[in-house]
């Protein structure tokens, strides 16, 4: 009869008994439990090398730490709680998965909750997380209570704020200057020749972004004389359900049927512009012959549209790392300044051009 096959007592496989435990992984990865335990709730301790075997002989194991346990030791929950408007927004979904990623490398997981721009709701929501134990808060905008903020600051709870927050706000924010933005969309028109302008805007309410968009346009036609006319403007009423495109191609028909119609309108995002461009090319209306129409974001059906819509790309993807890596040194007991305000670009593509009344340079 053949002898049977054993293990080696010595092999990694031979100590594994079960299911794996801590102790397995630190056999494996060739290192103290110490180490294993310091990579899991202290990662910025270990050096890469070791992280490297650690995070080997984890996937080796497929070893899935005890939550629980690793809360109890280290009285953290190793949890990071995310608000965001919604999660319509395609751009949120980039921030968004960027954060997480960042995070994720650290073994910090990310719950997400939406407000639905109620700044009631979110609060609500804040206090379950922070209820729940979360480590840290990201706040997409800070439409929110004060009192949240000052229960942030009285438990010395970690948060960021992103995207963009109101002015004079001293909340640490991975964002850019909303105002500025806008400002720069209206004098890039300007300089083409348009006096008569338009907007098509989401809703202000409980939404400082927006409303510092909208005052950016306001005051940077001020400066030159000029202003935004009632009958060629649109914000959408938040509590509608009519869909943005909707909303868009509706608003311009109304405009453009008011005389004297603007010779340029300006979008609160890429979708409304989206809207507005259908619906001129369903009036019959050139763009940019007869009309200039400018979006937000820079999403990608963007550069795709006929005419190619002029926009403003938002580096979201690097205000999701910037947020993340905040939080993880703000965790890290890190002295660390609050992320710099980021500056957005200005896509100059063919659904902008010179206003009618001006020839072509």
């Amino acid at each position: 009869m053949p002898a049977a096959t054993t293990t080696p007592p010595d092999t990694p496989q031979a100590l594994v008994t079960q299911e794996p435990v801590l102790a397995d992984v630190a056999r494996i990865a060739n290192v103290s439990t110490a180490t294993v335990s310091r990579y899991l709730n202290e990662p910025q301790r270990v050096s890469e090398k070791t992280r490297a075997k650690v995070r080997a002989a984890i996937d080796q194991l497929d070893w899935v730490p005890n939550a629980a346990a690793r809360s109890l030791v280290s009285r953290r929950s190793y949890t990071i709680g995310v608000i965001v408007p919604t999660l319509e927004h395609e751009k949120f979904h980039q921030q968004l998965q960027a954060f997480q990623n960042r995070l994720g490398a650290q073994g910090l997981a990310v719950f997400v909750a939406c407000s639905a721009y109620d700044p009631g709701e979110g609060y609500r929501q804040a206090r379950g997380m922070l209820a729940r134990g979360v480590d840290a808060l990201a706040l997409l905008g800070d439409d929110y209570p004060d009192a949240l903020f000052d229960q942030l600051n009285a438990k010395g709870t970690p948060y960021v704020v992103t995207f963009g927050k109101r002015a004079g706000a001293r909340h640490p924010c991975a964002g850019f200057d909303h105002g500025q933005a806008y400002a720069m969309i209206t004098r890039h028109l300007l300089a083409l020749g348009h006096q008569r302008l338009g907007i098509i805007f989401q809703s202000v309410t409980d939404n400082g972004r927006i409303q510092a968009r909208l005052q950016a346009v306001h005051a940077t036609l001020a400066e030159q004389g000029l202003a935004l006319r009632p009958q060629h403007q649109a914000i959408r009423d938040q509590r509608l359900n009519e869909g943005r495109v909707a909303f868009a191609r509706a608003s311009l028909r109304h405009i453009m049927s008011q005389q004297p119609a603007p010779t340029a309108i300006i979008c609160g995002n890429d979708m409304l512009a989206i809207g507005a461009l259908l619906e001129a090319q369903a009036l019959g209306i050139a763009v940019p012959g007869q009309l200039s129409i400018c979006g937000f974001d820079d999403i990608e059906i963007a550069a795709h549209s006929q005419p190619g819509l002029t926009t403003v790309q938002v580096p979201d993807r690097l205000i999701g790392e910037m947020a993340a890596q905040y939080l993880i040194d703000r965790l890290a007991g890190l002295a660390c300044e609050a992320p710099p305000m980021l500056e957005v670009q200005l896509v100059e593509r063919e659904s902008t051009g010179p206003a009618p009344s001006r020839p072509p340079q």
